[in-house]
């Protein structure tokens, strides 16, 4: 099925070099190892991750659901091969999955639910879950930890010292050529790829911290597509560049305030609530993009079936933000001050050092003093995800559109849990909602979740914001470009092409 004619090389800005090409095993394999390997690798089916939530067959043609969704049968594309020539077979899912529960790979976040890991035959696996869960496709689909690995080439080896970590050998629409550190990745077209695509002969992933460069050298013709957001105000000057269109794409998460729930100051709710009521939304959403939306919510209002209007943080109140720190036990001193925080958020997403600036000022307001960072991925990963050594971050995680996807990170065993956020009503409605196929009992059991979520004001959401993508209009076929909707999200390239073709 594969297209037999592929044209056009396509290079792409990306922000960050490559730590490696297995994130299966590894949480962060840096922006180019990211954007590279969802063009290497397969997954075994494909979530809709901006649109309804539907299914797509990857590795998987079919799927069975069997006892209220504690069985899954895949029935594999038989015509799928690695890069190297050997069949894809039911074995590598088998032993991908199963190695991945057995040490605790980080694609463990998606994978835990599973008991057992059963090859039927060469092209049939079935994957036993310790409990029914509706939305384990879901979690298969999703664009992160979920590739699938060449058996032969990992199997006995130490995933850690692999050498296929930076040599990748994958099944997906795009071969890996060469990496050359600091400076590039290439890729080239898969002439045996077994679905739709490629249409394009290379990829090539430059690799470009400087934002501005990267969009210096898109008007010059020298790059074709950007992986940083454009800044909101710039938007209209971007598309009246000659030959330079702007995707957007709507967001699929909110971002929210995230405390250390480790620490004594915000196992208080009064501090929570005073931040929560210190924090006003409007003026935030203006400062980063008057496209942004401004969520006092809890999840994704697009989400009908799912969504709970009552499940809202407190609104903003400085007066009794004030009131409530008092009470809390923390007076201002002669300064001004009542007690100092560090307010952190990614590097990769300038858009949220502008949200972080202006929240400071808002907290200054009550008496809060922020020292705003501004962290690396790798910083991020380390500091606050392993080592929970943070006060309050800037982040986002309310993965639509199925609200079990949530788990990962607001479970008290959740993978991702960087909060480290404990709540049994949580907890209990998170199994609810995945014991069940039915979509009306499971969103009342996710309902039930955000209401929890919201008496507890676990967190605070302040803002929705789409991305405002640059790229050159000689190409096409990027999920959501033109007002397009795809089916995977704007980093995958296999359905990319040359606009005169």
């Amino acid at each position: 099925m594969a297209n037999t004619n592929p044209e056009g090389h396509l290079v792409v800005a990306a922000p960050f070099d490559a730590q490696g090409f297995n994130e299966v095993w590894r949480n962060y394999t840096g922006a180019g190892g990211y954007f590279a390997a969802n063009n290497i690798f397969s997954r075994l089916v494909v979530l809709d991750v901006f649109d309804r939530g539907d299914i797509r067959p990857d590795l998987a043609d079919s799927w069975d659901i069997l006892d209220d969704g504690a069985r899954y049968v895949f029935h594999l594309n038989r015509d799928a091969r690695w890069h190297d020539g050997a069949p894809v077979t039911a074995h590598d899912v088998a032993y991908t999955y199963s190695e991945v529960l057995k040490h605790g790979y980080h694609g463990l976040s998606w994978l835990q639910d599973i008991d057992t890991v059963e090859v039927i035959d060469d092209h049939t696996v079935e994957c036993r879950l310790k409990a029914p869960n509706a939305a384990f496709l879901a979690q298969l689909g999703a664009f992160v930890f979920s590739h699938i690995l060449p058996k032969h080439l990992y199997d006995g080896t130490d995933w850690a010292t692999n050498p296929h970590n930076l040599d990748p050998v994958g099944s997906g629409p795009f071969r890996f050529e060469e990496w050359v550190p600091g400076e590039r990745i290439e890729l080239v077209a898969n002439p045996d790829y077994f679905r739709e695509g490629p249409y394009l002969e290379r990829i090539t992933y430059r690799i470009i911290p400087d934002t501005d460069e990267a969009f210096r050298l898109l008007e010059a013709g020298e790059v074709h597509f950007v992986v940083q957001d454009v800044p909101c105000q710039q938007v209209e000057e971007f598309r009246a560049r000659p030959g330079v269109g702007v995707m957007f794409h709507p967001g699929n998460s909110i971002a929210f305030v995230a405390f250390n729930w480790q620490k004594p100051t915000f196992q208080d709710h009064r501090v929570r609530e005073a931040i929560a009521r210190a924090i006003d939304r409007g003026p935030i959403a203006d400062g980063v993009c008057p496209l942004a939306t401004t969520p006092s919510h809890y999840y994704l209002e697009r989400v009908d079936w799912a969504f709970n209007p009552d499940a809202a943080a407190p609104a903003f109140d400085p007066a009794e933000a004030e009131r409530l720190l008092d009470d809390a036990g923390y007076p201002r001193g002669a300064d001004g001050t009542r007690f100092r925080v560090g307010l952190a958020y990614r590097s990769l997403y300038s858009h949220y050092g502008v949200a972080a600036r202006i929240m400071a000022e808002q907290l200054a307001a009550v008496g809060i003093a922020a020292d705003v960072e501004s962290v690396d991925p790798v910083g991020w990963s380390e500091r606050f995800q392993k080592a929970g050594d943070f006060d309050l971050l800037l982040d986002s995680g309310d993965i639509g559109p199925d609200p079990q996807l949530m788990a990962s990170f607001l479970a008290s065993d959740g993978p991702r849990n960087t909060m480290r956020y404990h709540n049994g009503a949580v907890d209990d409605a998170f199994r609810a909602g995945r014991a069940t196929v039915d979509r009306a009992e499971r969103g009342r059991h996710y309902r039930a979740l955000q209401a929890a979520l919201a008496a507890d004001i676990a967190r605070v959401p302040f803002m929705q914001h789409g991305e405002h993508l640059p790229y050159r209009e000689e190409f096409t076929g990027w999920s959501w470009s033109n007002g397009v909707r795809g089916t995977v999200p704007f980093w995958y390239h296999g359905l990319v092409r040359r606009a005169d073709r």
